[in-house]
């Protein structure tokens, strides 16, 4: 498995979409491709059609978008954080989870989903 040096915010799943689409590190660039039809087919968007600007790649007939998420299989299995926002401050700004905390609230639902049949 590799080891990634750090992560990337997006605004929203569109901008994780063009950025999947677009990257230009060659060495991931099938890594990326491969999440950005992962990303597609979850969502139930038409992964063949360029992504761009007028979002048209986001419309895919119901039936087809159901074909689609019915083969996939996503490995390693892989989490993404859509939403870390916990609130508003007193100043008004939003205010969300850092990377600990984060981390901390993974751990604990890992520990949660541990299967005690295999803990020997």
């Amino acid at each position: 498995m590799q080891n990634y040096r750090s992560s990337k915010d997006f605004h929203d799943m569109h901008g994780l979409i063009m950025h999947t689409y677009n990257s230009d590190n060659a060495d991931l660039r099938v890594d990326h491709l491969g999440l950005h039809k992962a990303l597609c087919v979850l969502m139930g968007w038409n992964y063949s059609k360029p992504p761009d600007n007028s979002k048209a790649y986001q419309f895919l007939p119901p039936d087809e978008a159901a074909a689609n998420q019915d083969d996939m299989i996503i490995w390693p299995p892989t989490v993404i954080i859509h939403n870390t926002i916990t609130g508003k401050g007193k100043d008004g700004r939003m205010e969300g989870l850092g990377n600990k905390a984060m981390d901390k609230t993974i751990r604990g639902c890992a520990l949660y989903f541990h299967d005690p049949v295999d803990s020997d």
